[in-house]
């Protein structure tokens, strides 16, 4: 009896290991048929499971990872966020927890399979121009890429894009500041571009600095680039700054009309502010003043004159050009006007005789304007105040 009694607990302990084991077995086999027939949350719970006992395994996070990136797969991009949220985590997990080499290969390629999906499919989608909303779908995509590699700077870049053509321009920012700190050799175009999103915002101290960035950084020789720091003097209102580097430039390209006739407006921004100071020193009754501030103008509306004029003459066909100059004559000549009221009488009947001038040529370039668009109102009205004002100054001057 003992002897029997002694192999029939034997026997149920045998049984009960058989047990467990078996169990384990079942288990394992579950959890891989579960997510090859993509029973996710099942295996999800499995896996838990598993980790509640013994957390130490990174095999296990691994298969958490994607399980959530195959949701992530089967969901709509914009709803993607947690899922992949999910996967970085446990991706992180599987490493904290000693994944070993093989492992730590795995995970950097599965890594790189997700996140080139999301980024080629935002690729895709911005380049479709059927799409009417392809930018807003395209940033879910790059949003969804850098969950995954968040210094990804290709999707950095493209995303920044998108946010610009989406007319988010301080996402656009941040993003290639962020881009700019991840890059250990900067390039001009990104300093370029940094300033023109800044220009766009109305930062015009900002866009300076990194319009001058890229331009140092290239020497001076890329005239897009030149283009913008001017602009973004011009914005700042340092007219001064935006003369020299327009000299620098129209005297390196003496034929680019463009140049010429934004040379030319900024020259009469700075005759315009002359011409105050002069109103100003003739109210202060200070004649030694008054007559170096009177040739400093005259000298300074000349030049922006000419460059109006050089602009005008390198392309008669550009409508721009020729208004520049309808505009130079007919501002100057205001302020002509103005001056001469206050001014000492020995310089009144040439300031007046001045501001006829101006007040010609003003009428002559409107002219010109109107017979190439005969139906501005804008233009027609400018017309006839000016002959209205011609007029009245010649009444009043005699002249």
């Amino acid at each position: 009896m003992k002897q029997f009694s002694f192999i029939t607990r034997l026997t149920g302990i045998l049984l009960v290991t058989g047990f467990f084991y078996s169990c384990s077995i079942t288990s394992q086999v579950s959890l891989n048929d579960l997510i090859e027939s993509q029973n996710y949350q099942q295996a999800l719970t499995a896996i838990d499971e598993q980790l509640e006992e013994n957390p130490s395994q990174p095999d296990l996070y691994i298969n958490k990872a994607k399980i959530n990136a195959a949701l992530a797969r089967d969901t709509e991009p914009e709803l993607r966020t947690d899922f992949y949220i999910n996967t970085v985590n446990n991706f992180e997990l599987a490493i904290d927890y000693n994944a070993n080499q093989e492992q730590l290969e795995i995970i950097d390629s599965l890594k790189q399979q997700y996140w080139k999906g999301e980024h080629n499919s935002g690729l895709a989608i911005t380049e479709n121009q059927v799409l009417t909303d392809r930018f807003q779908r395209a940033k879910t995509h790059f949003e969804n890429a850098l969950i995954i590699r968040p210094n990804a700077l290709s999707s950095l870049r493209n995303l920044s894009v998108v946010q610009f053509n989406l007319g988010e321009i301080d996402g656009a920012i941040t993003n290639l500041e962020t881009l700019l700190e991840l890059t250990s050799e900067p390039n001009a175009e990104l300093f370029e571009n940094i300033g023109f999103l800044y220009l766009q915002k109305g930062n015009a101290e900002q866009a300076v600095h990194y319009y001058e960035l890229a331009n140092s950084s290239v020497g001076g020789d890329d005239l897009n680039l030149a283009y913008g720091l001017v602009n973004a003097y011009i914005t700042k209102g340092d007219h001064e700054k935006a003369i020299s580097l327009l000299e620098e430039l129209v005297e390196q390209y003496p034929n680019n009309a463009n140049l010429r006739n934004v040379y030319g407006t900024q020259l009469y921004q700075i005759t315009s502010e002359i011409m105050e100071d002069l109103g100003e020193a003739y109210a202060a009754s200070d004649t030694v003043i008054a007559r170096q501030i009177r040739v400093e103008a005259e000298g300074m509306g000349d030049e922006a004159e000419s460059q109006l004029i050089e602009a005008y003459k390198r392309d008669t066909t550009n409508i721009d050009f020729l208004e520049s100059l309808a505009v130079f004559y007919n501002n100057l000549s205001a302020q002509y006007i103005s001056v001469s009221q206050n001014a000492f009488e020995s310089d009144r009947a040439d300031l007046s005789e001045k501001a006829g001038i101006l007040i010609n040529f003003a009428i002559d370039y409107y002219e010109k304007l109107l017979e190439l668009s005969p139906s501005n109102q804008e233009y027609n009205n400018r017309l006839n105040t000016l002959n209205q004002l011609k007029e009245n100054f010649t009444a009043s001057t005699d002249y």
